[in-house]
């Protein structure tokens, strides 16, 4: 074989190669689920919760007075039917040359929000959101991969079987939100995070949009799940690498009772 028809074949092999990657990268950015965005449905209010909801229990409503029922901002907000949480992760196949993300989702998500209004401004007194991570489904493509096969996994790794639910409850503040505008509005929300049994701090970045007594809210926060004593892959015998920075992300739609 000539040198000249050998350089051609080993161009023509790494053209290959060039092309098989950038089509990797073209479909993996074509078919990764959006992040979760302010919902667009407009709920009817929920009917209360039955008392034998695990769910709901782990977030027990507040009793709250008459005086908060009123107009304005303060009272009660309760996490509504069409709320998503989920989460996202960097997966790196060593069959594949570019990286892949993960996101699997949940609608099994309850909680709500205690609510005071001090000088036209929203201030959260206490709240609880709470998700059953059991029901997280995978909602991303991988060609020639049954992502299925990766929920049974995730729960083995956050030992749901033990610590079912992902618990966030915030801290005491006051959101710097105009409450007659119905625009949408950035807020940070510090607080208690729950995950495998472990509480530590988190906060999360959000897209909030308040129209009458329907409050939207979008947002996420990156973990480390190593500080909740969560393990993932990162040399599983040759096969997959994950990127130990989870994003958890919500979108939440609450309806003031």
């Amino acid at each position: 074989m000539s040198l000249a028809l050998a350089w051609k074949i080993l161009a023509g092999v790494v053209l290959l190669a060039v092309v098989a990657t950038a089509g990797a990268i073209t479909y993996f950015e074509r078919t990764r689920p959006a992040a979760l965005g302010l919902a667009t449905v407009t709920p009817r209010a929920a009917a209360s919760p039955s008392p034998d909801d695990p769910l709901s229990l782990v977030c027990r409503r507040p009793a709250v007075s008459g005086t908060r029922s009123g107009a304005g901002v303060a009272g009660l907000w309760v996490i509504q039917p069409g709320s998503v949480a989920g989460y996202r992760a960097r997966e790196q196949f060593y069959e594949l040359t570019s990286p892949h993300e993960a996101v699997a989702r949940t609608d099994s998500v309850r909680g709500w929000l205690l609510v005071a209004e001090e000088g036209g401004a929203a201030r959260i007194e206490t709240g609880c959101v709470a998700v059953d991570v059991r029901t997280l489904s995978s909602v991303d493509e991988l060609p020639g991969f049954n992502v299925t096969d990766r929920d049974r996994i995730s729960r083995d790794f956050l030992s749901a079987a033990e610590h079912p639910y992902v618990v966030f409850q915030p801290y005491p503040v006051t959101l710097q939100l105009s409450t007659t505008s119905s625009a949408v509005q950035h807020a940070k929300l510090a607080g208690d995070l729950e995950i495998h049994g472990t509480t530590r701090p988190a906060q999360f970045g959000l897209d909030v949009r308040l129209s009458g007594a329907q409050l939207s809210a979008a947002g996420s926060t990156v973990v480390p799940v190593e500080e909740f004593g969560i393990e993932v892959p990162q040399e599983a015998d040759g096969f997959v690498r994950v990127d130990p920075r989870i994003t958890l992300e919500v979108s939440l739609v609450l309806l003031k009772l």
